[in-house]
């Protein structure tokens, strides 16, 4: 008779890959029920009608998100998501990187701490010269050793200092919401969930997942930020076109610049070839509705705010151009990461054995209290 904890064991498991599922469910179930008759046996009536732990709950979703970002010896197609992820994930931490580098810089230069250099027009010196301002900028820097971290395969120092990156973003958001112009709100959400995403899929770099090949990461540091800053400053708004310089050379429009450079750079060369990996395209799609909404939402947050000019119709303009560009090599990446998918079997060619840890491969157990 199958008992009400049975049944809430396998309920939780269906969070796994059905042909995995099919292959370790009796087993798992089995384990997770010994072990929670273990720790209590003195009430078994008690642990029938019991629900699983949070631990336990916890344990399966970690191997379910593992096993469908799959790393070495998985299935190609869980391999090929789980490194997609992975792009994804160096490439926001590569972004954040950028710009606290190069915010640190124009920061540096508009104080005058740079000689030979001429003072930027409309630099407000006396904000950045603020001690405390000024080392908070500087916590932007923390992204630098997430992402060297993530380059050179320390996965677990990348997770804990990314997390501690974002800790000020997060502090700074949650002040913005609270002191800031209520009509930013969204716009504020947005760029806390925006910035978020690379801390999160930092998770598929698991114990199974390939090394990263440092070598391009570390060239695209400097190459991303001296494009980057000459970018900026190619873009310094002149009197009357402060919004337009905005939307060109704002954070959000170089994301759509890089992306779709990105994207043409990667479809132009893998043209020839038919057999290439989903990997590249695969990851830049699945940016490209982040950074839609992303260009969508300043650009509502400028035409809502701004003092109706002349130039709004520029600006409302050079927005929608480029959310159809981002969106029309969205298109095109989509359509090639799905066929190059499809070519790709779902499984992998052996099942893995079991190791002599209870519930499968590489599932977890914490004894219950």
């Amino acid at each position: 008779m199958t008992s009400l904890l049975e049944e809430r064991y396998r309920r939780v498991l269906r969070l796994l890959p059905a042909d995995y599922r099919q292959a370790w469910e009796e087993d798992m179930v089995a384990s997770f029920l010994q072990a929670a008759h273990a720790a209590d046996p003195d009430d078994p009536e008690g642990v029938e009608i019991g629900v699983p732990s949070r631990a336990e709950v916890a344990s399966v979703a970690a191997l379910a998100l593992r096993l469908r970002l799959g790393g070495v010896g998985a299935a190609p197609r869980p391999f090929a998501w789980g490194e997609a992820v992975r792009r994804v994930a160096l490439i926001g931490l590569l972004a954040h990187a950028i710009g606290a580098l190069v915010g640190v810089l124009f920061m540096v230069w508009i104080a005058g701490q740079l000689p030979g250099l001429m003072r930027l027009p409309d630099a407000e010196p006396a904000g950045f010269t603020d001690r405390w301002l000024a080392l908070w900028s500087l916590t932007g820097l923390l992204w630098l050793p997430a992402y060297l971290s993530a380059v050179h395969g320390h996965r677990r120092a990348a997770r804990n200092l990314a997390v501690v990156a974002f800790v000020p973003v997060l502090i700074s958001s949650v002040v913005g919401l609270v002191d800031g112009v209520p009509g930013f709100t969204l716009t504020q959400v947005y760029w806390l969930l925006f910035d978020a995403v690379p801390v999160l899929a930092l998770a598929a770099f698991g114990p199974q997942s390939p090394p990263v090949r440092a070598r391009p990461w570390l060239v695209a540091l400097p190459v991303g930020g001296a494009a980057t800053f000459a970018a900026l400053l190619a873009a310094q708004p002149v009197p009357g076109r402060e919004l337009l310089a905005q939307a060109l050379a704002d954070w959000p429009g170089l994301w759509c610049a890089a992306l779709t450079a990105a994207a043409v750079v990667h479809l132009v060369a893998a043209r020839p070839s038919r057999r290439r990996a989903p990997t590249w395209p695969l990851a830049l799609a699945l940016l490209v509705p982040a950074v839609l909404g992303l260009r969508l939402t300043t650009l509502l947050d400028y035409l809502g705010f701004a003092v109706p000019t002349a130039d709004n119709a520029a600006l409302a303009t050079v927005g929608v151009i480029q959310c159809a560009v981002v969106a029309g090599v969205g298109a095109l990446l989509a359509g090639v990461a799905a066929r190059r998918l499809r070519r790709l079997p779902t499984v992998a060619p052996s099942t893995p054995a079991p190791s002599s840890s209870p519930g499968g491969p590489t599932a977890t157990h914490t004894p219950r209290k």
